[in-house]
């Protein structure tokens, strides 16, 4: 009890000095020395607010951290899942066309096309994530199903050019589908293709498809007969001309593939 009366007095001293100082605060007394109280009191401040941030926020950010880590780990795995997925139906899709042979293809990824610009520019080469090492060599024809998209023209031991078939310098033999037409399939660049040479003695047809005649040489560079080039979309045969010509659609759509497979042999 003595211990109690004897802190009453202490009590009524310090709250008469804190009503003192808080009224000299409001009346603007103190103003000439806020800042030595300032200087005085903002570190014992920062460490009270840094202390306390620390406590409080621990736990909670510690939390939101693992959180944070176990999303990525999962968003990672969905997206490789979702890609193992799409590799695995191309394998597939790819297996089950019966032309080019499937035990001579090897399955790259296109991991580049230079210059090209989605919306602007469409590809007129790929890089290719397959090389020497993968047994890919000069002038191996690249295909998607049975879609001819290219030929190899230049390997490093693990990368591949590709020259997609619109491509200006491309240029190589066609037959049609339908009326056995002999031609020459002409890139135009921008993905656009010309069947070109074509004597006025042939026919050609609206909607026929024009395939690869083959021009295998003896080392195996060069297209197998009968890859899909594309069909063609119009047709200009003039009478004084010594060659017809036709516009040529290839099924592929160049600014969109991601996978590919190269014809070896």
């Amino acid at each position: 009890m003595q211990k109690r009366s004897s802190f009453v007095p202490y009590f009524v001293i310090f709250l008469f000095l804190s009503i003192v100082i808080f009224g000299f605060a409001k009346a603007g007394f103190l103003r000439p020395i806020e800042p030595i109280f300032h200087t005085i009191f903002a570190p014992i401040q920062a460490i009270t607010y840094n202390s306390n941030s620390f406590i409080t926020g621990f736990g909670t950010n510690s939390r939101v951290k693992e959180l944070e880590n176990q999303n990525m780990i999962l968003t990672k795995k969905l997206i490789n899942q979702d890609k193992l997925m799409e590799d695995n139906k191309a394998l597939r899709d790819q297996f089950e066309t019966k032309n080019p042979i499937s035990t001579n293809l090897i399955p790259a990824q296109v991991v580049g096309a230079p210059g090209f610009l989605p919306g602007i520019t469409v590809p007129e080469n790929y890089t290719i994530d397959k090389g020497e090492a993968d047994g890919v060599s000069f002038g191996d024809a690249v295909v998607f199903k049975d879609n001819l998209v290219g030929r190899v023209v230049k390997t490093t031991q693990f990368l591949s050019s590709v020259q997609i078939v619109t491509n200006s310098s491309s240029l190589f033999t066609v037959k049609t589908l339908e009326t056995n037409a002999l031609g020459v399939i002409k890139g135009q660049g921008g993905g656009n293709l010309i069947l070109d040479n074509v004597v006025l003695s042939e026919t050609l047809k609206l909607g026929d498809m024009v395939l690869t005649k083959g021009d295998l040489d003896i080392n195996g560079g060069g297209f197998v007969p009968d890859l899909i080039v594309g069909e063609i979309t119009a047709i200009s045969k003039n009478p004084s001309d010594l060659f017809q010509r036709a516009k040529i659609k290839s099924r592929v759509d160049f600014s969109k593939i991601t996978k590919v497979y190269v014809v070896s042999f």
